[in-house]
């Protein structure tokens, strides 16, 4: 699928398999209807996110370390939310970063701008502004806002929200079938046990052990 995004791992940690993890369907997580997966023995694992949330902001280097724990296991991607049109700025931001092989450095640095810097950078001014000061040629990240491939890109976006039933960021989808929430998470210290177990259970399904 074209809007999705491999985030490379950062590194590799052995992580022991979870025994009797024992999560709580309404609670820890809810089952969706089940979209369509990648074959393959990994598991796809998707985060939906919005640059202007906290939670996100909040989440994202405890989910980069979990991501990156289970980098042997999963495919990780990255899908802008769009529950509103007032996000369309943002995720477009998202897709023009990705197009010019700036998003691997500046990902957390939108995150930063915005929430300890309070840069606006809903506005298309100040993405150029920002992106300039870290060496982003403003007119090719311009063009490729305006680009019909950004378009296409944040459309994919919007669909893939509705299709996933996305109502609150972050959202995180296993293996197109299990999804949880930063509110169903409740806080950093039980990220790893919650994905851990929705893991286990995707690999289950899958006949799979996790290792």
């Amino acid at each position: 699928m074209k809007w999705r995004m491999v985030v490379a791992a950062l590194s590799l940690v052995a992580v022991p398999a979870l025994a009797g993890t024992q999560l709580i369907e309404g609670q820890d997580y809810v089952t969706i209807d089940p979209q369509p997966v990648n074959p393959g023995k990994r598991v796809e694992v998707i985060e939906f996110f919005f640059y202007g949330c906290e939670s996100c902001y909040l989440l994202e280097p405890v989910l980069r370390e979990w991501v990156a724990r289970r980098a042997t296991q999963i495919d990780f991607s990255l899908i802008p939310a769009l529950r509103s049109s007032a996000w369309v700025p943002m995720s477009d931001l998202f897709f023009a970063l990705h197009s010019l092989g700036a998003l691997s450095q500046l990902h957390h640095r939108v995150y930063i701008a915005i929430h300890e810097q309070n840069r606006r950078l809903s506005s298309r001014r100040e993405q150029i502004r920002w992106v300039s000061e870290y060496g982003v040629d403003p007119v090719a990240f311009e063009l490729e806002l305006d680009s019909d491939a950004t378009m296409i890109a944040t459309q994919q976006a919007r669909d893939a929200t509705v299709a996933y039933g996305i109502r609150a960021t972050p959202s995180i989808v296993i293996d197109g079938r299990y999804l949880t929430t930063g509110e169903m998470i409740g806080n950093a210290s039980r990220v790893a046990y919650v994905l851990d177990g929705l893991l286990e259970m995707a690999l289950m399904a899958r006949g799979s052990a996790l290792r």
